[in-house]
Formats: C-alpha cells, structure tokens, sequence
C-alpha cells in the first residue's frame, strides 16, 4: 500500500510543476509586454510552487525511504528511482513509476528550458532600459558630430591656439 502513497506524490508533483511551467510560460508573455505589476504577481505564484514542490520532494522522500525499509534496504541517503525501482515487482506499479519519472523529467526539462529564455528576456529588457537612460541623461556638450578642435574653447586653453606659435 505505501507504493501507493509514493505514486500519488509523483503525481502530485508532476501537476505541480506542470503548473509552474504555465506560470512560466505566461510569464514570458508579461516581461515582453513589460507589465512590472503582473510579473510581481508571477513572481510570487512561482514561490508558492516552489515551497509546495520542495514539501512534495520531501514528503516522497520520506515515503520512499520507509518503503524500502519494509522490504529490507535501509539507507541514510535519499532513495533514487533506480533503487526504488529495485524492489516493486508489481509490473503496473512499476510502469506507472517509471511513466510519472519520465513525465517529471519531461516537464523539469521544459521548466528549464523556458525559465532560461525568460532570464534573457529580463537581460535584454535591463539593458534596454540601461541604454534608454544613458541617452536620456547624456551631457548635451558630449555629441558625437566633428567639432573643429581650432574652434574648441579647452583645446585654446591648452595652449595650441591658432595664434600661438609652434617651437
């Protein structure tokens, strides 16, 4: 029966980061329109996922870690799914175990793919800004049109005017 309890919790965070990757996904579509106050919104979302993924992988962990120490094998590291694995011989408890492991990595790697873009999009929109300001707040002295140095005021003060003679 404790199988049981480790397959719901796979499920239950297969569903939970599916809804991450969607909350992802809208994401993106809210750092290009450039909306501060729905990304804050996003933002959090994500955290509130995150602490419940973190909770489920504990909760698993848990679980997976009793299990095998009602079929013998004690351990103080956590259980991979390859040990897990090992010891269900139950052919549709271990197919679906081994549907939910390949689902999650799917969706982990979607996850990462998306998030990836997102933390470009944001790079890119900083260093947009970035250079919005700096031309913003140029000095107007500073252009970047030629200017006849024998006509600048700081090269006379230098001491190379038109009038003064060369040695």
């Amino acid at each position: 029966m404790e199988i049981a309890n480790i397959i719901s919790l796979l499920e239950q965070m297969v569903d939970a980061h599916e809804e991450l990757l969607a909350t992802a996904l809208s994401k993106k579509q809210t750092i290009i329109a450039g909306e501060l106050n729905e990304l804050t919104k996003f933002m959090m979302t994500e955290n509130r996922l995150i602490k419940r993924i973190a909770q489920l992988e504990t909760d698993r962990g848990m679980e997976s870690t009793r299990f095998m120490a009602t079929k013998g094998v004690y351990s103080r590291v956590p259980v991979t799914q390859k040990q897990l694995l090992s010891v269900v011989f139950d052919v549709e408890e271990r197919m679906k175990l081994q549907q939910l492991h390949e689902q999650l990595g799917k969706v982990v790697n979607e996850l990462s793919r998306v998030n990836e873009a997102n933390q470009l999009l944001i790079k890119q929109s900083i260093e947009f800004v970035q250079f919005s300001l700096d031309v913003i707040l140029m000095p107007e002295d500073e252009s970047y049109t030629y200017k006849n140095p024998m006509t600048d005021s700081r090269y006379d003060s230098l001491g190379y005017g038109r009038h003064q003679s060369r040695k």
